[in-house]
């Protein structure tokens, strides 16, 4: 067993916890919908922040920079995140190479994270949720979906050209495929008050079987 099969398997066995996987396509909303989950007072983690923290570990460090070279390096001595990303989404052989180096302790980190919380919820931002194959780690998985006009005008907000989103959606399975694997949907297409209602309304869901789960728990240890 690889160490990326490792820890997907220790992922899969915690026990006594509802764990979201939430995914989307490219500038679908998954970012802001994951501060509407914290919010609600439920414990988030987000596997993009966990890819920058990783970049910057000695180890994955300097394989990037033998990989890629010193140009990927920027002036304070960090990996270029958006030359890697350049690098990355326009050459598939890149790409699944750092995904391999990455993917493992990304995993190992939220494992680590959910378990040390002892939280009874948690939701895991997870990108390439379905790519990875981690579908089977979750309790429940969640797609934040929105049409293309509404995710080429994030897109541009955010200063991606139209180029860098198709980059982007082209390394990712497509938006409906994305939404057709979860188990849940929710639409951001409109107010974001829309999408923080639908959470909200989760969350409540969610809260009341954690506790109906607790109680059944109890009686069965009696």
């Amino acid at each position: 067993m690889n160490r990326f099969e490792f820890w997907k398997t220790k992922l899969k066995n915690l026990r006594g916890r509802f764990i979201i996987g939430l995914t989307g396509a490219p500038a679908s909303g998954k970012s802001a919908a994951l501060e509407i989950f914290e919010a609600e007072g439920v414990f988030c983690v987000s596997a993009d922040a966990l890819a920058k923290e990783v970049l910057t570990e000695p180890q994955c460090y300097n394989k990037i920079l033998r990989k890629f070279g010193p140009e990927i390096v920027l002036k304070d001595g960090l990996p270029d995140a958006r030359g890697l990303s350049l690098e990355i989404f326009g050459d598939s052989s890149k790409r699944k190479w750092l995904e391999g180096l990455l993917h493992p302790e990304i995993l190992k980190r939220i494992y680590s994270l959910i378990k040390k919380s002892h939280a009874k919820i948690a939701v895991v931002e997870a990108p390439l949720l379905f790519e990875a194959g981690l579908a089977d780690c979750f309790t429940l998985t969640v797609c934040i979906h929105a049409s293309s006009p509404s995710r080429r005008a994030r897109a541009l907000k955010r200063g991606w050209s139209a180029k860098e989103l198709a980059r982007r959606e082209a390394a990712q399975f497509g938006a409906e495929r994305k939404a057709g694997a979860a188990d849940l949907v929710l639409a951001n297409d409109g107010a974001l008050r829309e999408l923080e209602l639908e959470i909200s309304g989760l969350c409540r869901f969610l809260k009341k079987a954690a506790v109906r789960r607790q109680r059944l728990l109890g009686r069965g240890n009696k």
